[in-house]
Order: structure tokens, then C-alpha cells, then sequence
């Protein structure tokens, strides 16, 4: 990771671009007996992306699982930007800045994994979460102290709304 200085780059941030496996949860699935998957999501997490859209952010799930428990997780947490089954996380991406008339400084894409790059590498800021793969934290402009599912999200929202005041 580069050194930057992240506070012009906090400050700009309307819209967290949020992977969910690795992200906003630790990456581990439950499967049981009938084949139906579970996956467990921060609470921490949560109460930073509800303060963070109280704050006027805008902020969108996008994952390439198709997961009940994401969209339930999403509405719980009034998140109204979520796209399950993802193969192309930059065609989302390209979708978000036009459909809020953004540009890519106003952007935080949050991953973990080489299928967020494309959206990493063209934000304003790009962050990896602690327990990323290598090639995500090479393009990251800050790597979080926490870990995947464990506060990473909170930590970033937490960065963004102090470089607002």
C-alpha cells in the first residue's frame, strides 16, 4: 500500500461501494441440512452504515451471491442499493455514478478479493479490508484495522464522517 494522505479523500465520499463476502461479512458460509446458506453480518458494521445513510451517504451491496440473508440484511438496515448475483461489479459500479451523478472521487469502494478490483481501482478511494487477498491491498489507498464482518465498514464510516466535520 502507498502512503496517502486520506483526509482530502475521506472528505469527498458520497457513496460506499460495498462488497458483502469478506466485507461485510467474515467471509464464511453456513450451509445446512437442505443445502440453504447462512451468513453472519456485524452488528457494529450495521449501526456505521445506518449512521453513515443518516449522514446523507449513499451506500450499495453488491455481491455475486445470491444470498436471502443479504437482502434481508440490506433492508433491516434501509440500504436501498443492492445487487445480488453480480458478475460484473464494474457495470454496477458505471450504473451508481451515473444514476447519482457522481464522479469516481465521491466514491469508497470497500473489497476483499480480486472481483473487486475493477470498482477498487477506479474509486477515489479504495479500501481493503485487513484480511484482504494481496492484490486488493496493493490497490487500496488504506487498509482497515479490522477484519472482514468484524467493524471494517464501521471503521471506514467512522474515517469518513470525522474527515466531514
Amino acid at each position: 500500500m502507498k502512503s496517502y494522505n486520506l483526509f482530502p479523500l475521506l472528505k469527498r465520499i458520497r457513496l460506499l461501494f460495498l462488497d458483502v463476502d469478506g466485507v461485510l461479512t467474515d467471509g464464511g458460509i453456513w450451509v445446512g441440512e437442505k443445502g440453504k446458506e447462512f451468513a453472519k453480518f456485524d452488528v457494529q458494521d450495521g449501526k456505521g452504515i445506518i449512521r453513515a445513510q443518516e449522514e446523507g451517504l449513499i451506500v450499495a451491496f453488491v455481491t455475486a451471491k445470491e444470498l436471502e440473508a443479504t437482502k434481508r440484511r440490506a433492508e433491516t438496515l434501509g440500504v436501498k442499493e443492492v445487487y445480488l448475483g453480480v458478475k460484473d461489479k464494474a457495470q454496477v459500479y458505471e450504473t451508481l455514478l451515473q444514476r447519482y451523478g457522481l464522479s469516481n472521487e465521491e466514491i469508497a469502494a470497500v473489497g476483499d478479493d480480486l472481483q473487486d478490483l475493477p470498482p477498487m481501482e477506479r474509486a477515489g478511494l479504495a479500501v481493503a479490508v485487513a484480511n484482504a487477498r494481496p492484490q486488493a491491498k496493493r490497490v487500496a489507498h488504506y487498509i482497515t484495522q479490522a477484519r472482514g464482518g468484524q467493524g471494517a465498514v464501521r471503521e471506514l464510516v467512522e474515517l469518513i464522517l470525522e474527515a466531514r466535520r
